[in-house]
């Protein structure tokens, strides 16, 4: 009976498969004129990492009509079972011929194992373009761990953040940029381990946007390795990014804009000829991040080929293999975390079976969570109107109190366009009349605020709840443009500007598909330049600062918003 049972786990799936091609007319593939139409081949090389490809550009044919048949569906009719979440596609553990099988799908997704390989793969993503939406947002979302992470542990980082001028700062920083060394300054764990770490999970974030490339294998094929040399092309614009870019180093924490001394705790004795500073630029970073970075995604693949499969197969659905396969692809595990999958996910497991002329639609595996009723989206309003009376808490100037908190009121518009389902542009523009008759170096005059950002959040059928955060301005137009001093007592009236964020939360009544009310609260950190001038430069070894000397203190108001949504 066991004897049986396996043959029928080992060979059932190339028979039905067999069934199934030889039951319509051969597919012929435009890149493998001449391909061998025999049934058992066809179906030994569509079975690939435990799911079976399309061999042509044509869906399977069911009676009159075609259909799409997902790998899962398949294996269910043929009597193979899988993991519940659909992690893996593998053969009962009392099958002796599973490794074989394993194998030949490893070599078939490798380019090595079928002569026809390329070909289905060919087939299989022929309906799928290049991701590049996703690649930006994870790319971003990336960006925003390693800033996060950075603000968080730097508390130098903080203040510069938080009280400089950040574009004249960021100026400043990139102008004391040093390229004529190699090393910056930083540790050997800093340089040759945490930023090729950095150079792998950008690499695998190219990778997994790639309908090609993410479902590749480690081997010795020139498509594998051309692909892993195009992950190191983003991988180096990535890393170029996050250093001198306007998300990067240079821009947030201002590196290159001042000194330190090395191996030497503030405040160090400055001893000339042996005391060691840097401002943290080099070269270093620039080459070790995409090069060694790209070796540490070779290397990853490598342990997931030859390690995590054969630990999987010992014990086919279990917990521990998938642990181990996340724990030993780290920046693999990190690059998934981006894109919302489980650290063992793995492309090659999910290839759908897409005709050339059909584009891939939710619910299909391997789907991202960006994909998700992306359909659903295009059947609604993409833009939205929300013109709406606006209430903040501002210091002011009257008569009476100067600097004195007090509420105005006034009306604004915001614009939204949606880019996902659940992300979408969100901008504010607000004006109040006078809200600060008396003139100051903060405040002054007619007030208008605008802001431009990102909201997401979930909605239903009648209530909505969304999260915001925009950046932007607050502008006076007859406030005092520049701070009384003995020089100039009397500063000229005109037009100030403040940055500010507007950090909001909003809910949200629809009354229809196209009309809706909302109530908004938010908290507006507004920056204000300060009268004392701060730290001053450059200064003396080994602590030189080009960075500006203007200081600038933040203060968080609350504002209250409430309106019409009309969408369209």
């Amino acid at each position: 009976m066991s004897s049986i049972k396996r043959w029928i786990y080992g060979f059932g799936p190339l028979i039905v498969a067999a069934a199934l091609t030889s039951a319509q007319s051969p597919a012929v593939l435009p890149d493998a004129p001449g391909m061998i139409s025999s049934a058992a081949r066809t179906g030994a090389s569509a079975l690939v990492d435990g799911q079976i490809r399309m061999a042509g550009r044509h869906t399977l044919v069911g009676g009159a009509d075609s259909q799409q048949v997902s790998a899962a569906n398949y294996f269910t009719q043929a009597g193979i079972s899988g993991s519940d979440s659909g992690e893996s596609m593998v053969e009962d553990s009392s099958s002796d011929d599973s490794g074989d099988l394993s194998d030949m799908a490893q070599a078939a997704a490798a380019g090595s194992g079928s002569p026809h390989s390329g070909a289905v793969l060919s087939a299989t993503v022929g309906g799928q373009g290049y991701h590049w939406k996703h690649l930006f947002w994870q790319s971003l979302a990336f960006t925003g761990v390693e800033d996060t992470y950075r603000f968080s542990t730097d508390a130098y980082m903080r203040v510069l953040v938080a009280d400089g001028p950040y574009w004249h700062n960021y100026i400043a920083s990139l102008e004391q940029w040093n390229m004529r060394r190699w090393n910056d300054g930083d540790s050997f764990l800093v340089d040759y381990i945490g930023h090729p770490m950095q150079g792998g999970v950008s690499g695998f974030i190219e990778i997994q946007n790639s309908p090609r490339q993410k479902y590749l294998r480690f081997s010795g094929s020139k498509e594998y390795w051309r692909s892993r040399l195009l992950a190191m092309t983003w991988s180096t614009a990535f890393s170029t990014q996050q250093k001198i870019g306007p998300l990067g180093e240079a821009a947030l924490g201002s590196a290159g804009g001042y000194t330190y001394a090395l191996h030497c705790p503030y405040p160090c004795k400055y001893v000339p000829g042996v005391t060691k500073y840097t401002n943290n630029t080099g070269w270093t970073d620039f080459i070790t991040t995409p090069t060694i970075g790209t070796l540490w995604t070779v290397l990853e693949d490598f342990l997931d080929l030859h390690v995590s499969d054969p630990i999987e197969r010992r014990n086919p659905g279990g917990l521990a293999p998938r642990i181990i396969r996340g724990a030993i692809n780290p920046t693999r595990t990190l690059a998934n975390a981006m894109r919302g999958k489980n650290p063992w996910y793995r492309d090659y497991k999910h290839m759908p079976i897409v005709a050339a002329n059909e584009p891939r639609g939710p619910g299909v595996p391997g789907e991202s969570f960006l994909d998700r009723g992306e359909n659903l989206k295009a059947t609604m309003p993409r833009f939205e109107l929300f013109p709406h009376f606006d209430a903040i808490s501002l210091p002011v100037n009257t008569a009476t109190c100067l600097h004195c908190r007090q509420m105005s009121y006034g009306s604004g518009i915001g614009f939204s366009s949606a880019i996902t389902r659940f992300v979408a542009f969100d901008s504010d523009v607000n004006y109040h009349s006078n809200p600060s008759p008396i003139a100051s170096d903060r405040a002054g005059g007619n007030l208008i605020m605008g802001t431009f950002g990102f909201r997401s959040g979930l909605s239903t059928r009648w209530w909505a709840i969304r999260a915001a955060i925009r950046p932007g301005f607050v502008s006076y137009d007859k406030a005092l443009e520049s701070s009384p001093s003995k020089d100039n007592p009397s500063p000229s009236v005109g037009r100030i500007t403040h940055f500010a964020t507007a950090l909001s939360l909003s809910t949200e009544r629809n009354l229809s598909s196209h009309f809706a009310v909302r109530f908004v609260v938010q908290n507006v950190p507004i920056r204000y330049r300060e009268a004392k001038l701060g730290r001053e430069g450059p200064g003396k070894p080994p602590y030189l600062n080009w960075l500006s000397k203007e200081t600038f203190a933040t203060n968080e108001n609350w504002s209250y918003q409430t309106g019409m949504v009309l969408r369209f």
